[in-house]
């Protein structure tokens, strides 16, 4: 019997910068809070795409969150019938199985599993 080894992760990082929105509470000169929102584009750096065995995919915009997660260590190896932590991983990429996922379910209405 095969077993399903994937790599836990797969981490890209992005090329260049993109928009932000910040929001914060609307404040008056004194400080007090007056209800509603602020909201501010900002440019940031592009951040980092991480790829999941189950076709997910997260955006991340720091790398202290990244460093936080656990995503710029490399990825432990995990078989994906039990989740015990394994030794290689498959060939196939996280990145094009998201990728793959993502196609599948815009181009049709019906759900599909992997």
């Amino acid at each position: 019997m095969k077993m399903a080894v994937k790599a836990r992760f797969e981490a890209h990082k992005l090329e260049g910068t993109r928009m932000k929105t910040i929001t914060s509470p609307k404040k008056d000169q004194q400080g007090k809070l007056l209800g509603g929102f602020d909201y501010e584009e900002i440019e940031v750096d592009a951040g980092w795409m991480v790829y999941l065995p189950s076709g997910s995919s997260l955006h991340i915009w720091t790398e202290e969150e990244m460093n936080r997660q656990g995503f710029l260590r490399p990825p432990a190896h995990v078989d994906m019938e039990t989740g015990d932590v394994v030794g290689n991983p498959e060939a196939e990429s996280l990145k094009n199985k998201s990728e793959q996922k993502e196609r599948a379910t815009k181009s049709s209405k019906v759900h599909h599993t992997v």
